[in-house]
């Protein structure tokens, strides 16, 4: 199944998806990105319970 990357919005393959605490699949590459925004434990929380 693919998922769609809240970041960059392209399709992610199950084979290479990155899963966040918060529940998100995402692309590799914009895994560290997401981070500091996360809704569950990213310094900019806010950001990501906004996103949602």
């Amino acid at each position: 199944m693919k998922a769609r990357c809240p970041l960059c919005t392209r399709p992610v393959p199950r084979t290479i998806q990155q899963w966040c605490e918060c529940g998100q699949p995402m692309d590799p590459g914009c895994y560290e990105a997401h981070e500091d925004w996360c809704a569950v434990h990213g310094a900019d929380a806010w950001i990501g319970a906004v996103e949602r």
